[in-house]
């Protein structure tokens, strides 16, 4: 199934017929982030991207009634909290617990982006997918 979005893959993979994302898109922190030394101690921005899963379902006008998208950065912020990590990937996979935490998060994309990457004339990062379990 290479070509398709991972949400996509994941509603399939979850025989959805109905279904939905919440994101958080271009959420900027100042992290100190890295395995360099001349990294350690100072911050870089970086950016977050996450996308959820979601079933659709018939829900009124009201926040009870679907996933409250504030989660999306209080666990970006509960993820910088915990400790200094050295690999972006470490911190795309805290964010990742944490996102898919509720019961109605299906499946996750996290995406995180140096911006000014230290010694670099480009934005450096990665992506983690978590994908339902097959049964």
């Amino acid at each position: 199934m290479t070509g398709i979005s991972p949400m996509l893959q994941a509603a399939m993979m979850l025989g959805l017929r109905e279904w939905g994302t919440i994101r958080l898109e271009a959420l900027v922190r100042q992290v100190d982030i890295g395995v360099h030394d001349h990294e350690k101690g100072k911050t870089q921005p970086l950016r977050f991207d996450i996308e959820v899963l979601v079933e659709s379902n018939d829900a009124e006008d009201s926040i009870d009634d679907v996933l409250d998208y504030e989660y999306l950065e209080h666990s970006v912020d509960s993820a910088l909290a915990f400790s200094r990590a050295e690999l972006q990937e470490t911190i795309a996979r805290r964010i990742l617990d944490s996102v898919m935490t509720p019961k109605s998060a299906l499946a996750a994309r996290v995406s995180l982006t140096k911006l000014d990457v230290m010694g670099f004339d480009s934005q450096l990062g990665c992506t983690l997918v978590r994908m339902p379990k097959s049964e």
